[in-house]
């Protein structure tokens, strides 16, 4: 049976059941693999603006450090619903 989730960050709900929660999981760890990749590559040219005698990267190492963060704490939130559901149905 499907309930509603709510995000710690209070940014929205998930309305799902077990299987839900795995495919978000998976979700999350692709994006979070994602963010990781764009940290390992921040200098790469592909993310650096030049012009004009000036340098700039496209993500700012706090922003991509941030997203990184967010994600780890929606992975450990899933997890645990994950958890408890599976607590809920052996009861």
């Amino acid at each position: 049976m499907k309930k509603y989730y709510q995000w710690q960050d209070k940014e929205g709900f998930l309305y799902a059941d077990t299987a839900d929660l795995k495919r978000e999981l998976q979700k999350q760890k692709e994006l979070l693999q994602n963010y990781w990749e764009l940290f390992d590559d921040l200098e790469s040219p592909d993310y650096v603006a030049r012009g004009n005698g000036f340098c700039d990267t496209k993500y700012s190492e706090n922003f991509v450090n941030g997203q990184i963060e967010k994600i780890q704490a929606k992975i450990a939130q899933i997890e645990k619903w994950i958890v408890e559901r599976n607590q809920t149905n052996e009861n």
